[in-house]
């Protein structure tokens, strides 16, 4: 390809177009100059043209075998953001083809290039920005089309898929800033060999907290709350211990902390979560919703690996007792 376009130039006439040319036994005529060329030459530039379009061809079939396909742009570890990676992505889906239910450690940025993409949420909520320029949020349990122009915020909370349905291949572009080392989506079904799913249900209840709030009207509320309480697990206790803290602004805001689970045997587990926090309107009522990740744990635990997520909701004021539910997907348990 490189050489029919230097090819190309070198015979051009002066004004950028071919005029009166010819071609006779190993020549290549304009009306302004003659360049000669051997038949060898011009076989071996045919053939390596050739080669290169078939080769380029035969990629592009090869790529199309995969329903979902992913193409990295860049990344790099910001200086302005310790701990974290920042990816440049395309995604191209085709027709029929559904992303598992998953989320990201981080904060992701997508936009629609191509297609229509049926966007389901399964936990959280995202933030739509349409294409005239309007914006939306879609909150769990909730489904929305996404168009060209249609640009999304997906935060670390949001647990969600994507699928095709249509006619024609899904394009997204998409930024992503995630915690190193962390995969560019986190599967949240226990689909994958020697995985153990563990779900908790319990009634958090405060045991203590320093909040404080601020702003016109006291509307700013940050501080930390503990709360403690006992899920059942094969018909063993498990002791539920989470020390989160938040920033809200009118009791909506980003919520984040720690969870340890101690379980009957003395064994421990310790998890990360990240997420929001949404209150209902003129209501103490608020709902949570966080991806959790692991972060290690003792005796039956010591290899664990996972992720997953906490939803509740606190029908009572800020500091009031939180109705539970821990779900995650665990590997290297012993």
């Amino acid at each position: 390809m490189v050489s029919a376009r230097r090819h190309g130039r070198a015979s051009d006439s002066r004004d950028g177009r071919w005029r009166g040319r010819s071609i006779a036994a190993g020549t290549v005529r304009d009306m302004d100059a003659t360049k000669t060329f051997t038949p060898r030459a011009l076989i071996l530039t045919v053939v390596v043209t050739v080669s290169i379009a078939t080769g380029a061809t035969l990629a592009s079939a090869a790529d199309k075998t995969e329903p979902i396909r992913r193409t990295a742009w860049g990344q790099t570890s910001p200086q302005n953001a310790p701990g974290q990676d920042l990816y440049l992505q395309r995604v191209v889906i085709d027709p029929g083809a559904k992303l598992p239910v998953h989320f990201h450690e981080g904060t992701q940025l997508a936009t629609i290039r191509a297609g229509v993409l049926t966007y389901h949420v399964k936990s959280g909520e995202v933030a739509v920005t349409r294409a005239d320029g309007k914006t939306e949020t879609v909150s769990a349990p909730g489904t929305v089309k996404l168009r060209v122009g249609d640009t999304i915020v997906e935060t670390e909370s949001l647990v969600h898929y994507g699928e095709n349905s249509g006619t024609r291949p899904v394009v997204i572009e998409l930024a992503a800033l995630l915690h190193t080392g962390a995969p560019l989506s986190t599967a949240v079904d226990a689909t994958t060999p020697g995985t153990t799913a563990l779900h908790l249900e319990t009634a958090l209840t405060s045991d203590s907290r320093t909040l404080v709030q601020t702003g016109a009207g006291n509307t700013i509320t940050y501080g930390w709350n503990r709360l403690l309480g006992t899920a059942t697990l094969n018909g063993q206790p498990v002791g539920v211990d989470m020390q989160g803290s938040v920033q809200y602004t009118s009791g909506n805001g980003p919520l984040s902390g720690f969870v340890t689970f101690t379980f009957a045997d003395g064994s421990t587990l310790g998890v990360s979560m990240q997420g929001i926090t949404t209150a209902a309107a003129n209501t103490a009522d608020a709902t949570f919703a966080t991806t959790l990740g692991v972060i290690g744990g003792t005796g039956t635990y010591v290899a664990a690996k996972g992720s997953g997520t906490f939803t509740g909701t606190r029908q009572t004021q800020l500091g009031g007792q939180v109705q539970a539910v821990f779900d995650l997907d665990l590997q290297g348990i012993g």
